[in-house]
């Protein structure tokens, strides 16, 4: 009695892979054992493995079992130790799946998806970032980096989590940032002045860049900036793109006060919410901008800019470069239609 209990605090403290090993050779050796036992009632090892998987598993549909002495007590050691070793290893893969659901939560695991979109600094904003993300894109997964959530903000099958310093590359890493698409970061919360703020937000964009110079990749960085008088220091780390709530927020009241729905347009253009702003590659067949704005406009789409330039209705007969990233404005329906 000893001996067995002291063999069953054994199996229950082998780690998963020497369960997982010990099971399955239980499970093969039993299979050709009772087919060389009882070769007429198991005349193949597949009728064998079918025996003892319903054994072990408890399941016992009766279609197959011992007929001699030996095979009964064959099956009589395969009740003792393969229920119970097959209950140990359930048990443990159970176990084992439930704490890397927890590890995930708690964004301690690193992620593996690419090609995705990461979010660094849980705020107010952040959330309804994420939100508009999931909702506008439907095959685009998020990255949510932060050091004071204590587990995910949000389950979700697209959103993954990762629990850190944003400024340490170890961090980073786990958030597979040299595989994602673009990286955006927002202001962290309100209490701090607008100096403190971006000076924690230009410290993680230059490690973002020292990464990316690490390991030869191009990281394409967002930042949200409290004060457009420290634009220029985010320049010096080559960031991409900025975006200042403030002042965007005061320039916006300026002209909806002077041009009546301006609000109403721009909060389409950001949003899901009726005609968006895309952007699509540049087509074999289209060799100027007026032969894209032709096309486009066939499509009931309206093209607005290359990258940044909204000047290109002043260049309808200069040749579209292969590089031109252009914007548009349409439906859902019609970009896809396009795309």
């Amino acid at each position: 009695m000893i001996f067995f209990k002291r063999l069953w605090i054994k199996t229950i403290q082998m780690n998963g892979w020497t369960l997982f090993f010990g099971t399955t050779t239980l499970i093969l050796f039993s299979s050709y054992f009772i087919h060389y036992l009882e070769p007429e009632t198991f005349t193949t090892p597949f009728d064998g493995l079918w025996w003892t998987m319903t054994t072990v598993v408890t399941v016992g549909y009766g279609d197959l079992s011992p007929v001699t002495m030996k095979g009964k007590i064959f099956a009589m050691f395969l009740y003792v130790m393969g229920i119970g070793l097959m209950t140990i290893f359930i048990g443990k893969f159970v176990d084992s799946l439930t704490l890397r659901k927890r590890l995930r939560e708690e964004g301690k695991l690193k992620v593996s998806v690419k090609n995705h979109i990461i979010l660094i600094n849980w705020t107010k904003k952040t959330e309804i970032a994420l939100n508009e993300l999931l909702s506008t894109f439907q095959n685009i997964h998020v990255v949510i980096v932060d050091d004071a959530l204590k587990k995910t903000p949000l389950l979700h099958e697209r959103v993954e989590f990762v629990s850190g310093d944003p400024a340490s590359e170890e961090t980073l890493q786990k958030a597979n940032i040299l595989e994602c698409k673009s990286v955006m970061i927002f202001s962290p919360s309100s209490h701090l002045k607008a100096t403190e703020a971006d000076g924690h937000t230009l410290l993680i964009a230059s490690i973002l860049e020292g990464v990316g110079k690490k390991y030869g990749k191009n990281i394409y960085t967002v930042c949200e900036i409290s004060d457009s008088k420290h634009i220029q220091a985010f320049t010096n780390v080559n960031v991409e793109e900025f975006i200042m709530p403030n002042d965007m927020a005061a320039h916006l009241a300026a002209r909806s006060i002077l041009f009546n729905g301006t609000t109403n347009i721009i909060h389409q253009l950001t949003s899901n919410v009726g005609h968006d702003l895309y952007h699509v590659p540049k087509k074999t067949e289209w060799k100027t901008f007026g032969d894209a704005k032709r096309a486009l406009d066939e499509k009931g789409a309206v093209l607005i800019a290359n990258h940044h330039d909204m000047s290109i209705h002043q260049k309808l007969d200069e040749p579209i470069p292969e590089d031109a990233k252009l914007f548009i404005i349409c439906d859902e329906k019609t970009y896809h239609s396009i795309s």
